[in-house]
């Protein structure tokens, strides 16, 4: 077993589906991209059934090769393959109506939270890979709308926020809609405020969804933003579980007030973390004469261990995103003056999105870069195979 592991690359994607009393699974490399590979691996499975009576049963079985059979017993009504995802492979249901049994059990609870997480981070990454479509994914989401539970609901936010920046409207509009009203039901329920003694993983998930829901139109989430920034610029004190996601709203909108107000809070603060905030924050301006700005004041102002932070920032940002293509080829000189690590943190966070669309001429200056330097070799072909990862996936959408 553990041969079939460590002595090959990847991992599978496992396909089942219910076939009288068994369950039928196959095995496949699992590839964003296409792939003709024929490796199998040993892979331990766990299968919780759901019976018609009420009952529940987990069983297990080894896939050793190409396909496998489990009996499942009589009267299965549905089954969650890879329970409590214990394994290290990705899941496709095959038969029609076997994702919605589970969604169904998704909305009463009755999977736990690795469970809840799991299907859906699966389906999305199907979505990504060409086996599933960006409209089942968020139809599948609406059996989360009484999540609760950090995992999920921290991987939903952040495949929906992927998704946002790679497709193009009208899909977008209609990941923008959905993620909307699903943030806004998540700060519902967590409140904007930081409660006494709550558990760190519901500040991140909060300041993660305050920022996202302003990037998705909520007015409710600005204008609480918008009134914490006024206040910091008026001297008074924000909960630190919510600076950042305030210090990025209070930028996005702003202009050189509030600019000049991040420089000098930058440049006065002794805490580290919070100069980390304020330079992401820089990265969120939303007007194109700002994000020029920022641009500048990065590469003449911000100190060498920090240059990065603003422009991987950048890189998320859908009003900055268009044009950063042409910044980094018309920079990379003095960007190739950053310590490699984050050098090569930036061409991650540019290339794969602000490459989209003019992929062959990306693809034409990496070749003839390469030929000349051996900068940042291995994460310049990680960053063009995900640009084409999201490219598949753009037009995929385009054509649905």
């Amino acid at each position: 077993m553990m041969k079939s592991w460590i002595e090959q690359p990847g991992f599978p994607l496992v396909k089942a589906q219910k076939s009288g009393n068994a369950l039928l699974m196959s095995q496949k490399r699992f590839t964003y991209l296409p792939n003709d590979s024929r490796q199998t691996w040993v892979v331990p499975i766990q299968v919780q059934i759901f019976y018609e009576n009420g009952k529940t049963a987990s069983k297990t079985t080894l896939l050793e090769g190409p396909t496998g059979t489990l009996d499942m017993g009589p009267g299965v009504k549905s089954y969650k393959v890879n329970a409590g995802q214990s394994g290290f492979f990705r899941v496709k249901y095959l038969e029609a109506g076997a994702l919605q049994e589970l969604g169904g059990k998704v909305l009463r609870k009755e999977l736990v939270p690795e469970d809840r997480w799991g299907l859906q981070n699966d389906l999305f990454a199907l979505v990504m890979g060409g086996e599933a479509t960006i409209d089942q994914y968020l139809d599948f989401l609406d059996w989360y709308r009484d999540e609760d539970a950090f995992l999920p609901l921290s991987s939903i936010a952040g495949n929906l926020f992927r998704a946002y920046l790679v497709v193009e409207n009208p899909k977008r509009e209609r990941i923008r809609t959905k993620g909307k009203s699903f943030i806004e039901e998540v700060l519902g329920r967590l409140g904007y405020e930081p409660a006494p003694a709550e558990k760190h993983n519901v500040s991140a998930l909060r300041d993660q969804a305050l920022w996202e829901a302003v990037l998705y139109g909520s007015k409710e989430a600005e204008t609480f933003g918008l009134d914490a920034f006024s206040s910091l610029e008026k001297g008074a004190a924000v909960h630190p579980d919510i600076m950042k996601s305030v210090l990025q709203i209070g930028a996005r909108q702003g202009g050189e007030e509030a600019f000049g107000w991040l420089h000098t809070r930058l440049q006065s603060t002794e805490s580290e973390h919070e100069r980390m905030n304020i330079l992401t924050a820089l990265g969120c301006f939303k007007a194109k004469e700002m994000i020029e700005k920022v641009r500048e004041y990065v590469l003449e102002k911000v100190p060498d261990r920090n240059k990065f932070i603003p422009l991987v920032s950048l890189a998320a940002n859908p009003h900055a995103l268009p044009d950063m293509w042409e910044w980094y080829v018309s920079r990379v000189k003095e960007l190739e003056r950053f310590h490699p690590i984050h050098y090569e943190r930036v061409i991650l966070a540019v290339v794969p999105l602000s490459g989209l669309g003019r992929e062959t001429e990306v693809e034409a200056f990496f070749e003839k870069y390469l030929r000349e330097t051996e900068k940042a070799r291995d994460v310049i072909k990680l960053s063009l195979e995900w640009l084409r990862i999201y490219s598949a996936m753009r037009k995929r959408a385009g054509l649905l």
